[in-house]
């Protein structure tokens, strides 16, 4: 190859590398409603090997052709929308029955009531909400005092029953991610309460009820020991379904 020819060759080489520079841009492209850590795989995947994507804050800083970023900023819009808001209700119907010292088993919620049984909080596409229910258990102690007389005293013991609930809306379809706990009274121990929590996703269609559990158990914790003796004891039918409707 002649020095000619070779210099014809490193000039293009050279020529190519600055057009390439020349056509890149960084453009900062901000974010109104989705966070950066939601759509940075989207853009990264998107570019490939024709750019490079970085996030600050709510925003992402894009290197690629001006022709690349304008075509991410319209995948990116119709991401970035804003969320839409819902309400939740969660039925937890359930029968309770009088302890066996005749205490009444206390219902209680931390939502407002729509009815008997049903649980409602408004919440935003993508956000946890929680919902809590349960129930005040009686716990009765006994006890002979020094003259040989039998004491008992009956105090309430809160056992409760919560739901996050995580819901993303696709047309009529509904999408839900369920993170629940469920405390009992030990059968073993009555001064300790077990608990039990588990995770679940169910789909269905929206503004329709979703059964999640249907159950019946009873629980029932008994110690005897010299002088002294704890009892508790109450029996629950419980049905689980949740139901998700646009506010919008």
């Amino acid at each position: 190859m002649s020095i000619r020819n070779l210099l014809n060759t490193v000039l293009a080489s050279v020529l190519i590398a600055f057009s390439a520079q020349t056509l890149a841009a960084t453009e900062v492209v901000p974010l109104n409603y989705r966070t950066s850590a939601d759509l940075l795989p989207v853009a990264k995947s998107f570019l490939g090997a024709d750019g490079s994507v970085s996030a600050y804050g709510n925003q992402l800083i894009v290197n690629a052709d001006s022709r690349k970023i304008e075509e991410l900023r319209s995948l990116l819009s119709q991401l970035d929308t804003a969320p839409k808001r819902l309400l939740i209700s969660v039925d937890t119907s359930e029968n309770a029955t009088s302890s066996s010292n005749g205490s009444r088993v206390i219902d209680y919620g931390t939502a407002s009531r729509d009815g008997g049984g049903v649980q409602q909080v408004q919440t935003s596409e993508g956000t946890p909400a929680l919902i809590q229910v349960g129930q005040s258990v009686p716990l009765t102690s006994s006890s002979t005092d020094s003259y040989g007389y039998s004491q008992s005293n009956t105090e309430y013991r809160n056992v409760t029953q919560g739901f996050y609930v995580t819901a993303s809306v696709t047309g009529d379809t509904v999408h839900l991610t369920i993170s629940t706990n469920h405390d009992r009274m030990s059968q073993e121990r009555p001064d300790a309460i077990k608990v039990q929590s588990t995770d679940s996703q169910v789909s269905g269609r929206l503004g329709e009820w979703i059964t999640l559990a249907s159950n019946s158990d009873q629980s029932v914790a008994d110690q005897r020991g010299f002088a002294q003796r704890y009892s508790t004891q109450g029996r629950s039918d419980m049905i689980l379904r949740v139901k998700v409707e646009s506010l919008e």
